[in-house]
């Protein structure tokens, strides 16, 4: 699996008090980034200014970089930073969601810190004050739903210092999982890869049938990693859509005309109706809450079902 390390751009401030404060808070952060117990690739997430971001002031992350004694050192980081992603170029999950959302961290707008956790990613920062001393940090989500404001806390993985990464084995040993490249492998690998999802026995020709490495396949993929990040995370008493980015329920219209297509047969032998839905690019995927064990049942993997405005 690839290591997606999202930096924290809110951890540029404050700068650090003078240039040889700015080179610890540097180096702390290559420590961290090129841990060996991150394993396979990884690949950094940051803006497209990221080389000119100062830790100090005039002195930028590009210039401490080109500074660098050791060869390896220095080779590894530029290539992290050569190769890195912007912002704005992560898949973040298909379909763009019908209402504005905002994300912020202390009053701030934290879109970086929304990244990571969507691609379930982990933000790196500097170490520039004791805020970003932690291994998660919270931000919030609001948007505007029935003309009311509405508000969730989202939990974002998160490191400062290598030591961090002692808190984050679940995702370290996620890493070191071989990525399936084919629905088949995906099927045989998914009590491993998604531990606390379930699948009813239709899904298992959906997902073979996914192929090899193409857009459903990737899709799939991705979907069933924020379902299993949603359960790795549960925080509530009861199941809430709103915790996870482009999924909701259906329409009380469409299950009205449709339900029959959203019911499925489940391993204990009921059928039930599966309204919730994640939307990942054209693929939905349809699963079941049960909150008592923190597990959820995929039901359906493939195209849009028919609803009352599609069909």
């Amino acid at each position: 699996m690839i290591a997606l390390l999202v930096f924290n751009e809110l951890s540029c401030t404050p700068a650090a008090a003078g240039l040889a404060n700015g080179k610890l808070r540097l180096d702390r952060l290559a420590r961290l980034i090129l841990d060996a117990r991150i394993k396979g690739k990884r690949t950094l997430v940051g803006p497209r200014h990221f080389l000119q971001l100062e830790a100090a002031p005039g002195y930028s992350i590009g210039r401490w970089m080109s500074q660098i004694e050791d060869r390896d050192r220095r080779l590894r980081l530029k290539a992290l930073a050569d190769h890195r992603i912007d912002y704005l170029d992560c898949d973040l999950g298909g379909d763009l969601a019908p209402q504005v959302i905002e994300y912020r961290c202390d009053g701030e707008p934290a879109e970086c810190l929304f990244t990571a956790h969507s691609v379930g990613g982990l933000a790196v920062s500097l170490l520039s004050s004791s805020r970003w001393d932690v291994a998660t940090v919270r931000i919030e989500k609001a948007w505007i739903e029935n003309e009311e404001v509405c508000i969730r806390s989202l939990e974002v993985l998160h490191a400062a210092d290598a030591r961090h990464l002692d808190a984050h084995e679940t995702w370290l040993h996620r890493l070191q999982t071989p990525a399936p490249v084919s629905g088949t492998q995906l099927w045989e690998q998914r009590a491993t890869l998604f531990p606390n999802l379930d699948f009813c026995g239709s899904t298992e020709p959906q997902i073979r049938a996914l192929g090899g490495d193409g857009p459903r396949f990737r899709e799939a993929l991705r979907g069933f990693g924020d379902l299993q990040k949603y359960c790795d995370g549960w925080i509530t008493p009861n199941f809430d859509i709103h915790y996870l980015n482009n999924s909701s329920g259906e329409s009380e219209a469409t299950l009205a005309t449709y339900g029959d297509e959203r019911r499925f047969w489940c391993p204990d032998g009921q059928k039930r109706l599966f309204n919730w839905h994640a939307k990942r690019g054209n693929s939905r995927i349809h699963f079941f809450d049960f909150p008592a064990q923190k597990r959820l049942l995929v039901g359906y993997v493939g195209k849009h079902l028919r609803t009352v405005k599609y069909n």
